[in-house]
């Protein structure tokens, strides 16, 4: 969705108001992914990346924006997903459409803006800029969960769900994009229609199955829609082997 002028307005009086009060900014490694962890911070920490853009305010403005963006999500996201497929006994599968949305709440984004403290801002030639971030009108509590790794230095979540009580856990996955940010969103996506898929509020699914000439052609509609309350992401993951990014997420049960 588009943003109002004046967010980005104040989105650049900050990134003034950061850079006239700082004498350096840290530069990332060669490990970006290692800026996005926010597990040694509590849980009204946030962290935001741009992708890259021509300047370093503007790149930190879209940072802010993204952080400011995943505090409203974690607020309620709400998803909608409808599927179409055909198939032919003699052809197999003969079309398939996919129609997956999300959306939140974004008329307070100036005040929640605002309302946040920058705590760190790194620099990556691949994610552009990355933004951490205080929500100061929130309270900091410990996260629902950290990261457990096997003998490979894989996350157990990628091959069995964490157990928290009072939460849900989603895994998404998604190749590698041309821009970090363009990744991460996706492999989020992924993530967040997986909770919806796991357990979904509404389901509607109409099938129609014909035969003639002993051929079968069967046609499915299967639509689904859900409201995640307390939507975060928990950790990610990039699998080097496959060029893949992993994302863990949470809601409210």
């Amino acid at each position: 969705m588009s943003v109002p002028k004046y967010l980005v307005a104040i989105c650049l009086l900050v990134v003034l108001l950061f850079f006239s009060c700082t004498t350096s900014v840290p530069q990332a490694e060669n490990d970006s992914l290692s800026y996005l962890d926010v597990s040694n911070y509590p849980s009204n920490v946030y962290v935001g990346l741009s992708g890259p853009y021509s300047t370093q305010e503007k790149m930190v403005s879209e940072a802010i924006l993204s952080a400011a963006r995943s505090i409203h999500i974690k607020q309620a996201l709400a998803l909608d997903s409808r599927l179409v497929t055909s198939y032919r006994s003699d052809k197999g599968l003969q079309s398939f459409a996919k129609d997956e949305a999300a959306s939140f709440d974004d008329t307070s984004m100036a005040e929640t803006i605002n309302q946040l403290e920058i705590l760190d801002v790194y620099f990556d030639r691949d994610a552009g800029a990355v933004v951490v971030v205080e929500n100061t009108q929130e309270d900091g509590k410990a996260r629902v969960y950290e990261s457990k790794y096997n003998k490979e230095g894989k996350p157990t979540w990628l091959t069995l769900y964490p157990k928290v009580e009072g939460y849900r856990f989603g895994v998404g996955s998604a190749k590698r994009h041309y821009f970090l940010n363009n990744s991460l969103e996706a492999a989020d996506f992924a993530a967040a229609q997986n909770l919806l898929d796991l357990k979904t509020e509404h389901a509607y699914s109409i099938e129609n199955v014909t035969t003639e000439n002993e051929l079968m052609e069967r046609s499915l509609y299967q639509a689904q829609r859900g409201l995640l309350k307390g939507f975060t992401i928990i950790a990610r993951y990039y699998e080097k082997e496959t060029d893949t990014y992993w994302s863990l997420a949470a809601c409210l049960e």
